[in-house]
């Protein structure tokens, strides 16, 4: 969108960890152009990553079990999709970790989200897909990723990759409307028919046929994954199940551990809430709903002009209840989270940068 935007590519980066285990070297030592660095980058997601975390112990999380410090990561082979985290770790912006030994929930993250998570194949589908035009245009200098694999030097192209994704994408997040589509891992977890999952080869399999808002994120950045009936209906019910007045439900109501209500202070037996566990299992948060707008502006007009109008109306209703919110607050802000049904919660901040930023953004596609 900038006039000479691609030449950001040029820019030089200082390296302060040029290896994985050097020291912190001080800026300008050494600097390398910004399509180095992101080279690197999507060679090491390719290679795959294994390591421990640096200082791993109380000093830098005093919840976290030893296990949860253990970190992996890497792409699939056959689905291109990226998958990490582990069971004890909390994966993605879902990062609550379990604090009440009450409750017993303490060093237990309350959603792991490893695997892969849905907004993450999505973003990886996103920055793959831009990387491959620009190479085609050659404003990337990089056609592929090479990685070395039991000895040998093995390449995969960025062509390669996005194909990969974009074949296996539906086929693996999607959850089929016809009970007897043979294509499910796991069909007696279904809960729920023509939703996209939230993640793929979760450690606790239940965790990936959720429904949470995560998918609309991907629906956003790599709308050409979605077959445009199929990412119609999952937002009709998205739409029916999750958004609140200002923000998106952040799990199906429907869900056995559901609760709506964030309540940091509280420390009681109940292991699903002690402590704030169902920080992200309930509450409404406000930055997902932008993406959430987005995705039905964006597919409204691919299915049709009265779809595309009602979805306009749905878009600035809702909009309007953030200008409401904007004009009353005296941060001129929106907040992190509300409570469910959108009533105020004391442990949410009060502004958030990101909250704002998605209306904007939503402003800008309308």
């Amino acid at each position: 969108m900038v006039p000479n935007g691609v030449d950001i590519l040029k820019c030089p980066v200082s390296r302060m960890y040029p290896t994985d285990d050097s020291a912190p070297l001080p800026a300008g030592t050494l600097d390398q152009p910004l399509f180095e660095v992101i080279q690197e980058a999507m060679q090491r997601h390719m290679q795959g990553i294994q390591f421990r975390e640096r200082n791993a112990g109380p000093q830098i999380d005093r919840n976290m079990k030893d296990e949860g410090f253990n970190m992996t990561a890497g792409v699939d082979d056959k689905t291109g999709f990226i998958y990490g985290g582990n069971r004890l770790n909390c994966g993605t912006w879902m990062d609550k970790m379990g604090e009440s030994d009450r409750a017993r929930n303490r060093g237990i993250p309350a959603t792991p989200r490893d695997g892969s998570a849905v907004e993450i194949v999505g973003l990886c589908k996103s920055a793959v897909r831009w990387l491959l035009e620009l190479s085609k245009k050659n404003i990337f200098p990089y056609h592929e990723v090479r990685v070395k694999r039991h000895g040998k030097v093995v390449t995969v192209s960025y062509e390669e990759w996005n194909r990969k994704i974009q074949d296996n994408f539906e086929k693996l997040f999607h959850v089929s409307e016809d009970p007897s589509d043979s294509n499910e891992k796991h069909p007696n977890l279904v809960h729920k028919r023509g939703i996209y999952k939230d993640s793929y080869g979760a450690s606790s399999p239940w965790c990936d046929y959720q429904l949470r808002p995560n998918f609309t994120i991907a629906m956003v950045v790599a709308p050409e994954l979605f077959t445009t009936e199929k990412a119609w209906r999952a937002l009709e019910i998205a739409e029916r199940k999750l958004l609140g007045p200002l923000g998106m439900k952040t799990l199906d109501p429907d869900d056995m551990v559901y609760c709506g209500i964030y309540d940091n202070a509280l420390d009681n037996d109940n292991y699903n809430v002690a402590r704030g566990f169902n920080y992200h299992q309930g509450p409404e948060w406000l930055w997902p709903v932008g993406y959430f707008l987005r995705a039905k502006l964006y597919f409204s007009k691919l299915m049709g002009p009265e779809c595309s109008a009602k979805t306009m109306f749905l878009v600035k209703n809702v909009l309007s209840r953030h200008y409401v919110h904007l004009e009353r607050s005296p941060w001129k802000g929106l907040p992190e989270l509300t409570n469910e049904n959108g009533q105020y919660c004391p442990f949410s901040c009060e502004t958030q940068a990101w909250s704002i930023a998605v209306i904007l953004e939503t402003l800008y596609d309308l």
